[in-house]
């Protein structure tokens, strides 16, 4: 009696060994947690295959699980930004700390073909914690999906093209076909001239590089390159030595003018302008004064008047000389008249 209650209650402990772990493997497959989380809001334009219940990770480790996603969400207030799917994700508690302000939220799977699962890039420490009060702006995952129907798209249009135009394409190709014959002909029957015009293009890339030797070695490299480069830099090296006592004597020469432009006061500049008055009415004088005297002058030469008479008229002359040769050999007449 005592081996069957003994093998009784073995079998109850299995059983309920058993079942607990069936509800332990359930609680862990299900992804329940019993610890503290936090939600946070991401905004896709497409998740991808994302579903409710699949795994939020952070370096490959689950942080935390998809809520819900919510299709056509609302604007996020004090922006115009809006998005097709906002996505509710619940991360623990322990892992708030190390989410920062350039946080990146994304869409991947495990593998190529794997489950999809939301990755976050947790941010660099030296920016500040992360804001959890507004939706986050995600990364859309790549639409491998679109681009293989774009593609699928591209590759029907271009099979139906060259269905369409398969007698054109292949005049096209005859054409071609035929333009590589004949050139092929034109190089067999030109193969001397062929080389001989490779033969000058070498020559000719011979020569230029010579020319470009030697004019490196005469302009550049050349005795007469470095006595001109010598040249300059003595001639710079003097500039810079004589430059500063020039401009030193510049300032010095500015400096006196400015003292005597502000020595001059309004007194002095209307006493110099009263001079220049005088100075240009004297001039006016004086050629007035010029002109009566070139008058004068020219009435003389021409005989006008008694001055002109006497100086120009010749009997008056020869008459003033007999008269003082008469006045030397008879000097009393000055005293008696006959």
């Amino acid at each position: 009696m005592a081996a069957a209650r003994s093998i009784e209650v073995k079998v109850g402990l299995l059983v309920l060994v058993a079942a607990g772990l069936l509800v332990a493997l359930v609680l862990v497959m299900g992804g329940v947690h019993f610890g503290r989380r936090f939600p946070i809001a991401v905004d896709f334009n497409n998740p991808g295959g994302l579903q409710g219940g699949a795994p939020v990770k952070i370096a490959g480790v689950r942080v935390g699980q998809v809520d819900r996603l919510q299709p056509f969400p609302p604007a996020v207030p004090g922006t115009n930004r809006r998005s097709l799917v906002r996505v509710h994700i619940e991360v623990d508690e322990r892992y708030r700390p190390e989410l920062h302000a350039d946080a990146a939220f994304y869409v991947t799977t495990h593998g190529v073909l794997g489950e999809q699962f939301l990755a976050i890039e947790p941010g660099t420490p030296a920016q500040p914690p992360l804001d959890i009060s507004l939706p986050i702006e995600g990364i859309d995952p790549p639409r491998i999906d679109l681009f293989v129907a774009r593609a699928y798209s591209l590759l029907d249009d271009t099979v139906t093209a060259l269905r369409s135009n398969r007698q054109q394409i292949g005049a096209m190709v005859d054409d071609l076909s035929g333009v590589l014959h004949e050139t092929r002909g034109v190089l067999h029957r030109n193969a001397g001239r062929v080389d001989s015009i490779l033969e000058n293009t070498d020559r000719a890339i011979r020569d230029a590089d010579g020319l470009v030797n030697a004019a490196r070695d005469r302009y550049v490299d050349g005795a007469q390159a470095r006595r001109i480069i010598q040249r300059a830099e003595s001639v710079l090296t003097t500039i810079d030595r004589e430059a500063p006592p020039l401009s030193r004597d510049a300032r010095a020469l500015m400096a006196r003018l400015d003292h005597i432009a502000q020595g001059v006061g309004d007194p002095q500049i209307q006493d110099l302008q009263r001079t220049l008055r005088e100075v240009r009415t004297l001039t006016e004088r004086a050629n007035t004064v010029m002109t009566d005297v070139q008058a004068v002058s020219t009435r003389v030469r021409a005989g006008h008047g008694t001055v002109g008479a006497l100086l120009m008229d010749e009997e008056i002359y020869d008459d003033l000389q007999e008269m003082i040769r008469d006045l030397k050999h008879n000097p009393w007449k000055f005293f008696w008249r006959e």
